[in-house]
């Protein structure tokens, strides 16, 4: 598995998404070891990264005028 490299405030985020996908792990896959839900709650937190990377991407490339509230507001 590749490792994803995180900035300082990029770890506080991963941590805070492995801590709730664990809570959920735990309650939904009762019959499972530590190791699956450590391991699973890990490749969560990654995608959820990943998603957020992508999204602040777009919005960094998004016009000035779609960023801002709708027009009239």
């Amino acid at each position: 598995m590749k490792m994803i490299r995180l900035t300082q405030s990029e770890q506080v985020v991963w941590d805070g998404f492995f801590v709730s996908v664990t809570v959920q792990l735990i309650q939904q896959e009762v019959k499972r070891g530590p190791e699956y839900i450590a391991e699973r709650a890990a490749q969560i937190a990654d995608e959820m990264l990943l998603e957020r990377r992508e999204r602040c991407v777009e919005r960094r490339a998004a016009p000035v005028d779609w960023v801002g509230p709708a027009v009239g507001q």
